[in-house]
C-alpha cells in the first residue's frame, strides 16, 4: 500500500479508502497494519503505557505494543492510534532512537497549541484512529439513517463499528447535523464533557456535582429517558436562558451516566466540523482517567 504522498490524517484515510474501496466494517485494523509493514502487534499487561510503536525514522517496518488490560474496543483504538504515528513520517519520538510510548491520557488529546509538538502528534494520531476506524464515508450515512440525535443510535453505531461507546459518542457529536454534546458523569459527579465548537460552552465544572435540575441529577438513579429543560441548566443562566435544550439520560454500569444534550432548532452544516481538531475535550484540562473505555 503506497501512502508516501500523504501527510495528514485526513489524506491518509482518504487514500487508504481509495486503494481499498471495499474495506469492511468493522474495519480490520490489524490486517490494515500488516499491509503497511507492521510486523507484530504485541499485547502486554502493563500499568506503564496504553500503546507503543517501535520503528525507524524512515519507517521500513514497525511493531505496535498494546496494553492488554483494556477492552477489545480500546485495544482497537490504541492500534489505530499507533498506526497513525507510524504512517505520519513527520511524527518522531522525543528522544533519538526512541520509541513512541503513549499513555491513556495521550489517547484523549483532541487539540493542541501550535508550539506543543508532542501534543499535536497525539491529537493527529487520535484523529487518524477515529477516522480510520469510523470512516465518515461509511459512518455518516449510517448515522443519518438513524435520524435525530439519540443515545441508542450511538450505542448501535458503537456495536457496528466495534468501538467503545465513548469514542463513538465523540465521533457522533462531532459530525451530526444537529448540534449536540455528551456529558459523562459518575455517581452524580461530572467527569468528562465532549462538545464540538458549534455547541455553546457547557457551564458544568469537572469533578463537581451535576447541575440541578438537569435530567441526570433529577431522574431516579435507575431511570433513563428524555427531558426538556431550560438551557440555563447546562449553559449558564446568562447564555442559556433563551435556549431550548433536550437531555437524554442513559444509566450505564459502574455508576456511569451518559447525558446527550441537543439544542432545539439547531441545524448545522457538519462539514464545518470535518476535523475533530476543534472538539473541546474539557477533560484534557483536568485529571486523566486510567483503564478502558466504556
Amino acid at each position: 500500500m503506497d501512502l508516501d504522498a500523504c501527510r495528514t490524517p485526513a489524506t491518509i484515510v482518504a487514500e487508504i479508502l481509495r486503494q481499498v474501496p471495499d474495506l469492511p466494517v468493522p474495519v480490520p485494523i490489524e490486517e490494515l497494519a500488516a499491509a503497511v509493514d507492521i510486523t507484530d502487534i504485541r499485547r502486554l499487561e502493563t500499568p506503564n503505557f496504553e500503546g507503543g510503536l517501535i520503528t525507524q525514522p524512515e519507517r521500513r517496518d514497525g511493531m505496535i505494543l498494546v496494553n492488554s488490560t483494556g477492552s477489545a474496543q480500546r485495544q482497537r483504538y490504541t492500534i489505530g492510534h499507533e498506526l497513525g504515528h507510524y504512517l505520519m513520517v513527520s511524527h518522531q519520538p522525543a528522544t533519538a532512537g526512541g520509541a513512541f510510548m503513549c499513555s491513556s491520557s495521550d489517547m484523549t488529546v483532541r487539540k493542541a497549541d501550535r508550539d506543543n509538538r508532542a501534543a499535536r502528534m497525539e491529537a493527529e494520531a487520535n484523529r487518524f484512529s477515529a477516522n480510520m476506524l469510523m470512516p465518515l464515508a461509511r459512518f455518516r450515512p449510517d448515522m443519518e439513517a438513524l435520524g435525530s440525535p439519540d443515545l441508542d443510535s450511538i450505542f448501535a453505531l458503537a456495536i457496528r463499528y466495534d468501538m467503545s461507546r465513548e469514542a463513538t459518542s465523540i465521533h457522533y457529536t462531532s459530525h451530526h447535523d444537529e448540534a449536540c454534546a455528551i456529558v459523562l458523569s459518575k455517581d452524580g459527579i461530572v467527569r468528562r464533557i465532549y462538545r464540538p465548537s458549534r455547541f455553546p460552552f457547557i457551564d458544568a465544572p469537572i469533578n463537581r456535582p451535576l447541575p440541578t435540575p438537569s435530567c441526570a441529577a433529577r431522574f431516579n438513579p435507575s431511570k433513563s429517558g428524555w427531558g426538556e429543560l431550560d438551557g440555563g441548566v447546562w449553559l449558564g443562566r446568562q447564555l442559556g436562558a433563551a435556549i431550548g435544550l433536550r437531555e437524554q439520560v442513559h444509566r450505564a454500569s459502574g455508576g456511569w451516566t451518559y447525558s446527550l444534550l441537543v439544542l432545539e432548532e439547531a441545524s448545522h452544516d457538519s462539514s464545518e466540523d470535518a476535523e475533530e481538531s476543534d472538539l473541546e475535550d474539557v477533560f484534557d484540562r483536568f485529571s486523566r482517567r486510567g483503564g478502558s473505555d466504556r
